[in-house]
């Protein structure tokens, strides 16, 4: 029952990735209607964590002893610019999300199945199906590379159209489905030339 209302109740993506362009379930898009439902089921949520695992706990509040439980293995996370508590939180932040995710069957598009990788260009590029069907996701661009860095450079009549590299990083992102922000320095830096 839990299942098919969190289904019914349309739950809205707020989390943005604006590295690779697509939205996702913050855990706070998902939680107050699954606190909300759990407690009209009196159902109690507890997750856990050990180095091993992560385990997301279901109990019945009328029967104790009943319990299903959700189990994700642990992994490090190396977040830049993070102490190791904060580390931590990011770790424990992800996987109760998953868990959650994983808990109620509530779906995402699945990126890293959307993207692929291509030597000869040295780029990634998402595949046209998951765009079709997740609008979340932009349509099939790529990322900048240094081939096109090199070819930016050599077309000053091209640069000489903005007035700022803020302009022409716009203008660029318009194609290219992401920038790095060292390609950005970059370009920036061939602007400046």
């Amino acid at each position: 029952m839990v299942k098919t209302q969190i289904l019914r109740s349309n739950l809205k993506k707020s989390g943005k990735n604006k590295f690779a362009w697509f939205d996702y379930y913050e855990l706070s898009d998902i939680i107050p209607t699954i606190i909300e439902l759990c407690n009209q089921y009196q159902l109690f949520t507890h997750i856990t964590f050990t180095n091993e695992e992560a385990v997301l706990s279901i109990i019945d509040a009328e029967n104790p002893e009943s319990l299903v439980q959700y189990k994700s293995p642990m992994r490090d996370l190396e977040l830049k610019w993070c102490n190791q508590i904060q580390s931590l939180w990011g770790i424990e932040t992800y996987q109760r999300r998953y868990l959650y995710l994983n808990c109620f069957d509530i779906c995402e598009s699945e990126l890293f199945d959307a993207v692929t990788w291509d030597d000869g260009s040295n780029t990634w590029t998402i595949q046209k199906e998951i765009s079709k069907t997740d609008k979340s996701v932009s349509s099939e661009k790529q990322r900048f590379n240094k081939e096109q860095l090199q070819n930016l450079s050599q077309n000053k009549e091209y640069l000489e159209k903005f007035a700022t590299s803020d302009d022409l990083i716009k203008d660029i992102q318009k194609l290219w489905y992401s920038i790095s922000k060292e390609m950005r320095m970059k370009i920036a830096d061939v602007r400046a030339k």
